[in-house]
């Protein structure tokens, strides 16, 4: 029977996609990591990880130098742990951890470092894991409910101007308890991932139509192309024109591409 296996992994700044049968999950030891599940944008940094469900087709990177704890998960593994019904609810979504849960990460990632034999990286992964599924079983109800309703509504607006309060209302959360649970749960803010959607749908539409580049800019919710420039300058280090021809000369018979 297949087994759930344990590595570290760090990614690269170039955007890579890809699926793969077994699911996966992507705990942050150091840094952060940017990802694009089942259309859904998500980001494992500080005590938030995501869970890559099998079989969904996905996209990531990371600029920044990064250290991740990665767990794979083959469906017959999830099934003998008990941990398949906690994947179903919580696959393409964010993972919170506790404190010790990220100890345990973090624990795990310098025991593999340190020339973990196979053995020892499978009941770490086991452990893990089950630790995660039961974390899962005694989080509150409400505040997670109310963290999705945000996301969502963060998702469906992020093209809009948008503020703080206005994400706190929709969750029926104080913009402070809002804050709070950004940072405690995903490791980020409000306002930070507001920028890292807009950022990716412009990304997106910049790579893959022939949108011209204002447009683009209003359509994902930037004031002007100059303020999209800025933004995807600091992220990446590239301008809204370098972006377009790269991906341009990545598609199959693109400029010095072959079709294979």
């Amino acid at each position: 029977m297949p087994e759930v296996d344990l590595s570290v992994q760090r990614y690269s700044a170039e955007v890579i996609a890809h699926r793969h049968a077994h699911h996966q999950l992507v705990l942050p030891v150091e840094g952060a990591l940017s990802l694009s599940v089942g259309g859904r944008e998500l980001r494992a940094a500080g005590l938030s990880g995501v869970l890559v469900p099998g079989e969904a087709r996905h996209a990531f990177a990371a600029p920044d130098p990064n250290r991740f704890l990665v767990i794979d998960v083959p469906p017959a593994a999830a099934e003998s742990l008990g941990a398949a019904p906690w994947i179903e609810r919580a696959a393409g979504g964010p993972i919170a951890l506790d404190g010790a849960a990220a100890l345990l990460v973090r624990a795990a990632a310098a025991e593999l470092d340190a020339g973990g034999s196979a053995a020892l990286r499978r009941q770490w992964a086991g452990l893990l894991v089950l630790t995660l599924v039961e974390r899962a079983g005694r989080a509150p109800g409400r505040e997670p409910a109310k963290l999705r309703r945000a996301l969502r509504f963060i998702e469906e607006h992020a093209h809009e101007p948008l503020t703080v309060a206005d994400v706190a209302a929709r969750a029926e959360l104080s913009p402070g308890h809002l804050h709070h649970l950004f940072r405690a749960v995903l490791g980020t803010t409000v306002q930070a991932r507001i920028a890292e959607l807009r950022l990716a749908r412009a990304t997106e539409l910049l790579s893959r139509t022939d949108l011209g580049i204002a447009e683009i800019a209003l359509r994902c919710g930037y004031a002007d192309q100059s303020c999209l420039t800025r933004s995807l300058r600091r992220r990446h280090g590239v301008t809204p024109a370098a972006l377009r021809r790269a991906a341009r000369a990545a598609r199959p018979g693109g400029p010095g591409r072959g079709g294979g």
